[in-house]
Protein backbone atom coordinates (compact mmCIF):
# COMPACT_ATOMS: atom_id res chain seq x y z
CA UNK A 1 0.00 0.00 0.00
CA UNK A 2 2.32 2.45 0.80
CA UNK A 3 4.58 2.01 -2.61
CA UNK A 4 1.02 3.00 -4.57
CA UNK A 5 1.22 5.83 -2.03
CA UNK A 6 4.72 6.59 -3.22
CA UNK A 7 3.94 5.96 -6.90
CA UNK A 8 0.77 8.38 -6.52
CA UNK A 9 3.54 11.09 -4.97
CA UNK A 10 6.23 11.00 -7.93
CA UNK A 11 2.79 11.30 -10.66
CA UNK A 12 1.66 14.35 -8.65
CA UNK A 13 5.34 15.94 -8.49
CA UNK A 14 5.96 14.77 -12.23
CA UNK A 15 2.59 16.70 -13.43
CA UNK A 16 3.51 20.11 -11.13
CA UNK A 17 7.00 20.02 -12.16
CA UNK A 18 5.84 20.00 -15.58
CA UNK A 19 2.57 22.39 -15.28
CA UNK A 20 5.58 24.83 -13.46
CA UNK A 21 7.61 24.69 -16.82
CA UNK A 22 5.22 24.80 -19.46
CA UNK A 23 4.24 28.23 -17.31
CA UNK A 24 7.20 29.75 -17.55
CA UNK A 25 7.58 28.70 -21.49
CA UNK A 26 4.00 29.28 -22.17
CA UNK A 27 1.59 32.36 -21.72
CA UNK A 28 -1.20 33.31 -23.10
CA UNK A 29 -1.83 36.97 -24.00
CA UNK A 30 -4.86 38.88 -25.05
CA UNK A 31 -4.30 41.83 -27.27
CA UNK A 32 -5.72 45.16 -25.51
CA UNK A 33 -5.99 48.12 -28.29
CA UNK A 34 -5.96 47.88 -32.53
CA UNK A 35 -1.84 48.49 -33.10
CA UNK A 36 -1.61 45.40 -34.63
CA UNK A 37 -4.99 45.52 -36.66
CA UNK A 38 -5.80 43.95 -38.82
CA UNK A 39 -3.31 41.07 -37.63
CA UNK A 40 -4.43 41.10 -34.41
CA UNK A 41 -7.49 43.28 -32.64
CA UNK A 42 -8.41 44.37 -29.13
CA UNK A 43 -9.66 40.92 -27.57
CA UNK A 44 -7.67 38.75 -29.42
CA UNK A 45 -6.19 35.69 -27.57
CA UNK A 46 -2.67 34.51 -28.47
CA UNK A 47 -0.45 31.84 -27.13
CA UNK A 48 3.06 33.14 -26.86
CA UNK A 49 6.65 31.63 -26.14
CA UNK A 50 9.52 32.36 -24.30
CA UNK A 51 12.64 31.83 -26.67
CA UNK A 52 16.15 32.77 -26.60
CA UNK A 53 17.45 35.80 -28.32
CA UNK A 54 19.18 33.92 -30.84
CA UNK A 55 15.49 32.83 -32.19
CA UNK A 56 14.18 36.33 -32.95
CA UNK A 57 13.45 37.17 -36.65
CA UNK A 58 11.98 39.41 -38.27
CA UNK A 59 8.39 39.48 -38.84
CA UNK A 60 7.50 37.70 -35.42
CA UNK A 61 5.33 38.91 -33.49
CA UNK A 62 6.47 39.86 -29.92
CA UNK A 63 5.48 40.63 -26.59
CA UNK A 64 7.81 43.32 -25.18
CA UNK A 65 7.74 45.61 -22.06
CA UNK A 66 6.34 48.36 -21.93
CA UNK A 67 8.33 51.56 -21.62
CA UNK A 68 4.93 53.45 -20.67
CA UNK A 69 3.70 53.22 -16.99
CA UNK A 70 0.21 54.70 -18.21
CA UNK A 71 -0.29 51.26 -20.24
CA UNK A 72 -0.67 47.93 -19.73
CA UNK A 73 3.12 46.01 -18.82
CA UNK A 74 3.38 45.06 -22.29
CA UNK A 75 3.21 46.06 -25.84
CA UNK A 76 2.56 43.36 -28.94
CA UNK A 77 4.90 44.75 -31.86
CA UNK A 78 6.56 42.90 -35.21
CA UNK A 79 9.74 42.34 -35.24
CA UNK A 80 10.74 44.98 -38.26
CA UNK A 81 15.15 44.64 -37.77
CA UNK A 82 17.19 43.23 -35.49
CA UNK A 83 20.59 43.75 -34.54
CA UNK A 84 22.97 44.35 -37.70
CA UNK A 85 20.06 44.95 -40.07
CA UNK A 86 19.56 48.39 -41.70
CA UNK A 87 17.60 50.59 -39.52
CA UNK A 88 14.15 51.51 -41.18
CA UNK A 89 13.11 54.73 -42.66
CA UNK A 90 10.52 55.78 -40.91
CA UNK A 91 12.69 55.39 -37.61
CA UNK A 92 15.95 56.67 -38.72
CA UNK A 93 14.70 60.36 -37.86
CA UNK A 94 14.89 59.03 -34.32
CA UNK A 95 18.35 56.93 -33.84
CA UNK A 96 21.57 58.40 -35.31
CA UNK A 97 22.71 54.63 -36.56
CA UNK A 98 22.46 53.56 -39.93
CA UNK A 99 21.96 49.50 -38.00
CA UNK A 100 20.60 48.47 -35.63
CA UNK A 101 23.14 47.94 -32.49
CA UNK A 102 23.81 44.94 -30.62
CA UNK A 103 21.08 43.87 -28.15
CA UNK A 104 18.36 45.86 -29.66
CA UNK A 105 15.74 45.62 -31.54
CA UNK A 106 13.49 47.69 -34.21
CA UNK A 107 9.93 47.44 -33.42
CA UNK A 108 6.62 48.64 -35.38
CA UNK A 109 2.94 48.22 -35.04
CA UNK A 110 1.05 46.60 -38.21
CA UNK A 111 -1.67 49.70 -37.87
CA UNK A 112 1.18 52.45 -37.93
CA UNK A 113 -1.62 55.30 -37.71
CA UNK A 114 -2.43 53.79 -33.91
CA UNK A 115 0.73 52.14 -32.69
CA UNK A 116 3.45 53.45 -30.04
CA UNK A 117 6.79 52.02 -31.06
CA UNK A 118 10.43 52.71 -32.70
CA UNK A 119 9.10 55.62 -34.40
CA UNK A 120 8.33 57.11 -31.25
CA UNK A 121 10.58 55.45 -28.80
CA UNK A 122 13.46 54.19 -30.89
CA UNK A 123 14.67 50.97 -30.01
CA UNK A 124 13.64 48.27 -27.63
CA UNK A 125 16.44 46.12 -25.56
CA UNK A 126 16.16 42.58 -26.57
CA UNK A 127 16.51 41.85 -22.79
CA UNK A 128 12.93 43.71 -22.92
CA UNK A 129 11.39 40.69 -25.11
CA UNK A 130 9.14 38.71 -22.88
CA UNK A 131 7.81 35.88 -25.42
CA UNK A 132 6.97 35.55 -29.50
CA UNK A 133 3.30 35.04 -30.18
CA UNK A 134 3.32 31.44 -32.12
CA UNK A 135 -1.04 30.84 -32.22
CA UNK A 136 -4.02 32.79 -32.03
CA UNK A 137 -6.15 30.91 -29.43
CA UNK A 138 -9.38 32.73 -29.87
CA UNK A 139 -10.54 35.79 -32.20
CA UNK A 140 -12.08 38.76 -31.33
CA UNK A 141 -13.70 38.70 -34.35
CA UNK A 142 -15.96 35.30 -33.71
CA UNK A 143 -15.46 34.72 -30.17
CA UNK A 144 -17.38 31.77 -31.38
CA UNK A 145 -14.43 29.94 -33.19
CA UNK A 146 -12.87 27.44 -30.93
CA UNK A 147 -9.94 26.31 -32.72
CA UNK A 148 -6.49 28.02 -32.97
CA UNK A 149 -4.86 29.49 -35.98
CA UNK A 150 -0.90 29.10 -36.37
CA UNK A 151 0.70 33.08 -36.34
CA UNK A 152 1.98 32.19 -39.51
CA UNK A 153 -0.64 31.89 -41.13
CA UNK A 154 -1.71 35.54 -40.61
CA UNK A 155 1.56 37.17 -40.05
CA UNK A 156 1.74 38.28 -43.69
CA UNK A 157 -0.82 40.18 -44.35
CA UNK A 158 -0.03 43.21 -42.03
CA UNK A 159 -0.65 46.82 -42.96
CA UNK A 160 3.11 47.72 -42.95
CA UNK A 161 3.33 44.89 -45.68
CA UNK A 162 6.75 43.38 -46.18
CA UNK A 163 7.69 46.84 -47.92
CA UNK A 164 9.22 48.73 -45.18
CA UNK A 165 10.98 45.20 -44.18
CA UNK A 166 12.00 44.40 -48.08
CA UNK A 167 13.85 47.72 -47.67
CA UNK A 168 15.45 46.75 -44.93
CA UNK A 169 17.25 44.05 -46.01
Amino acid sequence: MTWVLLVVSCAIAAMALSIVRLRATYSVIRVDGNSMAPTLIDGDRLLARRVAPAALRSGHIAVVLSPLTMDGPFLIKRIAALPGDPVPQSVRPLVPDARVPAGQLILIGDNTDASFDSREHGYFPIADIHAITIRKLTSARDPSRTESEPVREFSPRNRIGNKEMEQTK
